[in-house]
């Protein structure tokens, strides 16, 4: 039982670091600051600790033939170490609901973004519509192609 505290608090440290850094990347994408590569850098680092530690837990999970630390808890006598493993994985599943919501307000931000490169660069090269986007291109225009257009 004490490994499995150690491995469930060692997960539940990182996932509750986690939900600090994606705050501070987001602050970061939406103050269009081109800073982002110090926070990349720390989320990083924290994901690579956390795939370790999901690595002894499989290690771990499989050694007790359970599926998942639930069930290998719910076999277990109550105790107060149980207890403590419980609470443990509770916040780690709190941490990991608020880190999905995070990584999907990242999508968002990082899909305007993009859209908006695009949109500048093709001012930028003065193309105009085609049919691929839904308008039709201009008459008399050199290009009748989109900058980004798959059929290029």
């Amino acid at each position: 039982m004490d490994e499995t505290i150690k491995i469930l608090r060692e997960q539940a440290i990182l996932c509750a670091h986690l939900p600090d850094l994606f705050d501070e990347l987001i602050k970061i994408l939406q103050n269009n600051s081109p800073d982002v590569q110090e926070p990349i850098k720390k989320i990083e680092d924290t994901l690579r600790n956390l795939n370790k530690n999901e690595q002894k837990a499989e290690d771990f999970l499989k050694r007790v033939n359970a599926a998942s630390f639930a069930e290998y808890l719910s076999a277990q006598e109550k105790n107060i170490q149980r207890d403590v493993a419980e609470k443990l994985l509770k916040k780690t599943s709190d941490a990991q609901f608020k880190i999905k919501n995070q990584t999907d307000q990242l999508k968002l931000l990082l899909k305007k973004g993009k859209d908006y490169v695009a949109f500048n660069l093709n001012i930028l090269a003065r193309t105009s519509a085609s049919d691929t986007y839904g308008a039709a291109a201009q008459t008399g225009s050199q290009r009748t192609r989109r900058i980004f257009e798959a059929n290029i």
